[in-house]
């Protein structure tokens, strides 16, 4: 028994001396978990000796560029984690049988205890604190040994992460290992090359110092043309100034307002019933200003209102020019483009077109317009407004056009360029833009800014088709109104700060015809009698100026007073006789002709400039 009893008692002292000696080699075994955890942290900052300590390096790091470098100290990198995880993994076999062993001494101890049921109180309460110790000891390994585990497993992520760095670090070596090869390939070539570039250079230095040379001689001869050009150019702008009042003063030479006489050739069954196209019997071209005209015993060979009589019925009439059956409609517009030039130069100019119905008017003035070779006066016009336009811009000129159509039918003015749904309410009245001059315009008439040609046939177009016409004994489309076409053109120039404003008036009067001939009856009859009307006033007015009387009957129809100022006050006039060669309209014809000679007898103002205000 007292054996027993000191066994019994020593067992407990050597329990609590073997719990001590565990927990100091705990404490101690828990400290190089925590270095493991701060190598796996600084992995990069540390190195890893062959027992297992960690030694701090100071480490420089490495250049972007230098990846072999790089490359090593991650190879070092992976060295120290194997070494130092070959370290834990045998700490952790260690702490593993430790536990086994107090696991035994645990089942050894728990079968003491039950041997030992006459221990005293004392001896089971220490067994009691041993044994939660010990449980406590177990708990605390258990739980370094997960810290053990998942430090194992990221470890060995990183290892795998680093690996495949490596291999990318490698690939990417060799390919730059392969552009270091063609780089100094290339270096080597380049250098072949500047060797030749400098020998290249050096000849061009003195081929360089020969030009500069010549280029200084240039610069001067530059400098002198450059003085040249501006005198140059100071004389082209006074030429310009002085081709403006030579073209006007020819202009006026000929005759502010002049007459052109155009006679139509055969057309259709004409041919048939008179002969060839060309074969006129009752005209005659004496030359490129007069012609003869022949009846038999029709006509009176007395002289009459400035015609002179030849005798035997021959009349010879005389005008600025006469044009043939044979004439183009480019010939007709290269005698009147001098006028459309003074319209450009600040010139109100204006042609219109006389004749009876079937005599060419229209023709003359529109012409076909599907046919480039046979486009009018107004087409004609048109174009070369705008390329003269584009001319004069190189001279410093730029222009502005506005556009207007209008025509007379029955005495009331009409918009062409409105429908007849916009016109209803509206009222069209010819006023003077100046007391003190006499420009007109209409009030409330549809005034279109154009900028090309294009634009200006859009206009004609809608214009043809709102124009009244209708089929008369004489002509399946006569005209029964007077048409006025008149674009405004407002210059600038930007060199000499000049400013001129002229119009072009191109008017398309309706025909004359006698009522007998015509058989017009109802709404005819009542158109004919005002075209009459207004033609006849027309001619009193050609009369009085000729006559220079001092009242003017301007006003006694729309047409007169509409060209108040073409007529006679500031403007340069054309007009178109135009005449038929048939036999039957022979006295429609001399009529014509009479009238275009009291026309071409009239002398009207001198035409004025006009500057923009």
């Amino acid at each position: 028994m007292g054996a027993s009893t000191l066994n019994l008692t020593g067992r407990p002292s050597n329990i609590t001396a073997a719990s001590a000696n565990l927990v100091r080699q705990g404490a101690v075994s828990r400290r190089p978990g925590a270095n493991i955890t701060n190598r796996v942290n600084n992995t990069q900052d540390t190195d890893t000796g062959p027992g297992g300590d960690a030694v701090t390096k100071a480490k420089k790091k490495r250049a972007p560029w230098d990846l072999k470098g790089r490359l090593q100290d991650m190879e070092e990198l992976v060295k120290c984690s194997t070494v130092e995880r070959e370290n834990l993994l045998a700490k952790f076999n260690d702490y593993d049988s430790r536990i086994q062993n107090l696991e035994e001494e645990k089942q050894n101890l728990n079968q003491n205890l039950q041997q030992s049921h006459s221990t005293t109180q004392a001896n089971q309460e220490q067994i009691d604190a041993l044994t939660t110790k010990l449980n406590e000891e177990v708990r605390q390994r258990s739980n370094e040994r997960q810290v053990l585990e998942r430090n194992i497993e990221e470890l060995q992520s990183k290892k795998s992460s680093l690996e495949r760095r490596i291999k990318s670090l490698e690939a990417d070596l060799s390919s730059r290992e392969d552009e270091l090869a063609g780089l100094k390939t290339t270096v080597s070539n380049l250098t072949s090359v500047s060797s030749g570039l400098e020998a290249q250079l050096s000849s061009t230095k003195l081929l360089l110092n020969d030009r500069n040379k010549k280029v200084a001689e240039l610069e001067d001869e530059t400098s002198t043309q450059a003085n040249t050009i501006i005198i140059l150019e100071k004389k082209l702008l006074e030429g310009e100034t002085f081709r403006r009042k030579l073209h006007n003063q020819v202009l006026e030479l000929k005759g502010n307002i002049r007459v052109f006489c155009r006679v139509r050739p055969l057309i259709g069954e004409e041919i048939k019933n008179n002969g060839d196209s060309s074969d006129i019997h009752h005209i005659n071209f004496l030359d490129e200003r007069t012609l003869e005209l022949c009846k038999g015993g029709d006509v009176n060979s007395s002289t009459m209102s400035g015609l002179k009589g030849r005798g035997n019925g021959l009349l010879e009439f005389t005008y600025d020019r006469v044009f043939t059956p044979c004439a183009t409609q480019a010939e007709v517009f290269e005698e009147i483009s001098q006028l459309v030039q003074s319209a450009l130069d600040g010139y109100n100019v204006c042609v219109f077109a006389y004749g009876q119905t079937g005599s060419g008017k229209t023709f003359t003035m529109e012409g076909c317009p599907n046919s480039e070779e046979l486009e009018g006066v107004i087409t004609r016009t048109v174009r070369h407004v705008f390329t003269s336009m584009k001319e004069l811009k190189d001279k410093g000129w730029t222009y502005t056009v506005e556009a207007s159509f209008l025509e007379i039918y029955n005495e009331t003015i009409r918009d062409l360029l409105v429908s007849s749904k916009e016109a209803k309410n509206l009222t069209y009245d010819i006023k003077l833009v100046d007391n003190k001059k006499s420009d007109t315009y209409v009030t409330n008439l549809k005034i279109v800014p154009v900028t090309d040609e294009t634009q200006v046939h859009q206009l004609l177009r809608m214009a043809q088709q709102q124009r009244a016409v209708a089929a008369t004994n004489m002509n399946e489309r006569s005209s029964r109104s007077h048409s006025v076409f008149r674009p405004k053109l407002v210059g600038e120039n930007s060199r000499t700060s000049e400013s001129c404003e002229g119009t072009l008036n191109l008017v398309d009067l309706a025909v004359s015809e006698r009522l007998k001939e015509s058989g017009s009856e109802g709404a005819r009859l009542t158109e004919t009698q005002n075209i009459n009307r207004s033609l006849s006033n027309l001619g009193n007015v050609i009369m009085a100026l000729a006559q220079k009387q001092g009242h003017i009957p301007y006003r006694n129809s729309k047409l007169t007073h509409l060209l108040q100022n073409s007529l006679g006050g500031n403007s340069k006039t054309l007009m178109f006789v135009n005449v038929s060669p048939v036999d039957l309209c022979f006295s429609e014809t001399l009529n014509s002709l009479r009238f275009a000679t009291k026309v071409n007898q009239c002398h009207i103002g001198t035409a004025i400039k006009q500057v923009k205000k």
